[in-house]
């Protein structure tokens, strides 16, 4: 293929769920790369769909660059953690058979009281909320394994979430979209700046 393509594949986190297509982090990434962006990103998929779908959504394009991020779902499924940890670390592998640029992301927080009230009631809110920094810890580990490069959007919203950067305590509202693009330029900018 001639084109240099940058798959994300993830859930809503990635697709943009509740704000407009323009207003998604990964499409403002777009107006910022000279890379053909493909945003594979679907609502409510967990990483055991991300798996199935992975040669025909990324690997299918032979890209340049890969970018994996799932989780969330997953946990608000009651799925544990090591299956989450499996059905990533698979992708990766995958991944690597093509490109080393590869960027996993780690999640960001929930608050459970604003999902609870904005989005829709779940028992599961307390276990993907105690799972998700575990999950981080891992992915980090796991990253450094691989040699691969990660980007922490967990540590960003703990660190803002004050700051109104939620539309339910799930997703992201137009400033916290504006905080996952920032946070993806930093990595971009120290990669190209170190190469």
């Amino acid at each position: 293929m001639n084109k240099d393509y940058f798959v994300f594949i993830g859930d809503s986190l990635t697709y943009g769920y509740g704000v407009n297509k323009t207003d998604n982090w990964v499409e403002n990434l777009k107006s910022l790369q000279s890379l053909n962006i493909i945003n594979k990103g679907i609502n409510g998929d967990t990483t055991t769909n991300m798996l199935n779908r992975f040669t025909e959504d990324v690997i299918s394009y032979y890209p340049k660059k890969i970018f994996i991020m799932g989780g969330t779902n997953d946990f608000l499924s009651n799925r544990p953690l090591n299956s989450v940890l499996e059905n990533i670390e698979l992708m990766l592998k995958e991944a690597l058979t093509i490109t080393r640029d590869v960027f996993i992301g780690i999640p960001p927080i929930i608050l459970k009281e604003d999902a609870k009230r904005l989005f829709m009631p779940s028992p599961t809110y307390d276990y993907c909320e105690n799972q998700l920094p575990l999950l981080r810890k891992s992915l980090i580990n796991l990253c450094t394994r691989y040699n691969v490069n990660f980007i922490d959007f967990y540590k960003i919203t703990l660190e803002n979430y004050e700051s109104n950067i939620f539309m339910d305590g799930i997703h992201l509202n137009l400033k916290g979209q504006t905080f996952l693009l920032n946070e993806f330029m930093v990595i971009l900018e120290k990669l190209s700046y170190n190469n």
